[in-house]
This record gives structure tokens, sequence and C-alpha cells, in this order.
């Protein structure tokens, strides 16, 4: 265990501490900012200054929120994306991944460099639209989950994972008759919690903060994602689309939620979701993104 025994390593020691410190609190504050004005009363929500605490917690902002029918749907949009395009997008990717681990398969290194050729060049939006418009996908849930669902990094993270695993394994399963598919199905995958929960992380968090391509390929309100909705009212104000639906509450009249407390309790619903899953995915992070990044 490292020892910090003369003055200058105290004093460097302490200030990184304060440092650390320094950096969480303001990464912190805005989210505990939100999370306290979401939950005040109209009163202290009206006070201007910092929000840190409030003695009379309210569930108000939220009950309007989640009895509000366009934004229920918009919810259910972005779930219902993250885990369609969680499931396709680990799918793919681990199936493309597999053969290009292994250097017996051919033109390995050419697939290899024209993936990693698409990290730094892309066609554009206008040949992107135009795609998806010629293959109908348009005002779907297609249009959102399929353009990406093999990522060039992801796909490059996986594979140098996979080239990790003991080629033992796989020989013997082919000894017993096992094709390629079941390897790969069967005992490869298996084996790959770590990389697929890492890669699942990024893709799910990837599709929920997701708005700019439901924005452009999705013309129906109604399919609206949750961050388009969220857009709407943080940045065009749209308030009386989003909330008009609504039902009216009791004692709403007297104790209406202000627009502050409206867009912050719209905040935490789409925020805290994604943050809940970190917990139940982190031990296998570390793991999944050393082996996969280090082997070559």
């Amino acid at each position: 265990m490292a020892r910090y025994d003369t003055p200058t390593d105290k004093t460097l020691l302490a200030l990184d501490y304060a440092l650390l410190v320094f950096v969480a609190v303001v990464m912190l504050y805005p989210f505990w900012q939100q999370l306290i004005l979401s939950i005040s009363p109209r009163d202290e929500a009206l006070r201007t200054g910092l929000h840190l605490f409030t003695f009379r917690p309210t569930l108000v902002g939220y009950a309007k929120v989640l009895t509000t029918p366009n934004i229920v749907r918009a919810f259910g949009m972005s779930v219902y994306r993250v885990a369609l395009g969680t499931l396709i997008s680990l799918f793919f990717t681990s199936l493309c991944a597999y053969p290009l681990s292994k250097k017996y398969f051919p033109l390995n290194r050419t697939f290899t460099g024209l993936i990693l050729f698409t990290m730094m060049f892309s066609g554009g939006i206008i040949p992107s639209y135009i795609l998806i418009k010629n293959l109908g996908l348009m005002n779907s849930i297609w249009a959102l989950v399929l353009p990406g669902a093999v990522g060039a990094w992801n796909l490059i993270i996986m594979r140098n994972f996979l080239k990790s695993l003991p080629a033992s394994l796989e020989e013997s399963a082919r000894i017993d008759g096992a094709s390629e598919f079941t390897v790969w199905w069967r005992i490869v995958l298996p084996l790959s919690k770590p990389v697929l929960a890492t890669v699942a992380l990024w893709v799910a968090v990837g599709h929920w903060n997701a708005y700019f391509d439901a924005l452009i390929y999705i013309p129906d309100h109604k399919k609206a994602v949750m961050q388009l909705i969220l857009r709407w009212i943080l940045l065009e104000n749209q308030q009386e689309f989003t909330f008009g639906q609504g039902p009216e509450l009791p004692g709403q009249a007297s104790n209406a939620p202000t627009s502050e407390i409206m867009k912050a309790a719209i905040i935490m619903v789409s925020t805290l979701p994604i943050v809940a899953v970190y917990p139940f995915l982190q031990r296998y992070f570390v793991t999944g993104i050393m082996l996969g990044s280090v082997k070559e």
C-alpha cells in the first residue's frame, strides 16, 4: 500500500482530494438543483437563487408529467427504442466481430481497415436521409435502430475482446461436431458477458439520449421519443402542445406547478431511468473495456 509521509506528498494528496471534491460538486450540483426544483412547491420554485433543499416536498410536477399522454407515449417509445436497438446492436455487432477476431478469416485486415475508415468518414446527413427514405423506413422505429446498429468502435472493442478468448474451447467444440454458429452462440457469447454489457451500456445510453434522428426521420408527433419532447419544452418552449392534454389534478388550480417545475420534473423523468441502469452493468464495465482495448 502506498504511503505519503513527506509534507510535499501530504500537500499534493490534499490538493488532489480537494480538486476531486470540487469537480464532483460542480458536476452533481445541476442534477441536484433540478431534483430539488422538481419537488418544490410553487412559491419556492418562483424564488430566484440557489435551490439546495426544500422543507415542503411535493410530487405535483411528477404527477402532471406522468399523467400527460404525450409524455407517457414518448417515454414508452424511448424504452422501446432502447430495448430493440440494444438487442439488434448486440446481435449484429457480436456476429460481425466473431469472424473478424479469427486470423484465418479471409481478408481480415481488409475488412477491419474498411470498418476503421467509417470511423473517420461518413456519407453525411443528406445521403443518409435519402437512403432511409428510399428504403421506406421513414416514420418508423426501424429508422432509429437500424442505421447505427453496428458501430465501428463497438465492433473493434468486441473483436479485440473475442481475440483474447482461449482458442482451445472453440477447437474442442469443433471436434465434437459443433458448427461455427453453434460455437459463437453456445460458447463465445456466454464468455463475452463483460464486453456485451459494456457495449450494451454504450448503445443504450446513445439511443436514450438521441433525438436528432427522430427529429428528421419521424414527422409524426405521436411517435416522438422522450428526448425530442424534452427538446421541444426546453428549446422551443412548446409546453402547450406537450401538457395540453393532461388531466386536471386535485388542488391544481391553487397550487399549479410552474413551468420551471414542469421542466425540472421532465428532465428528471428522462434522466433517472438510464442512470438507474449503471449499477447493474458497472461490474462488467471495467473488465470489458480493458480487455477489449488492449488485445491486439
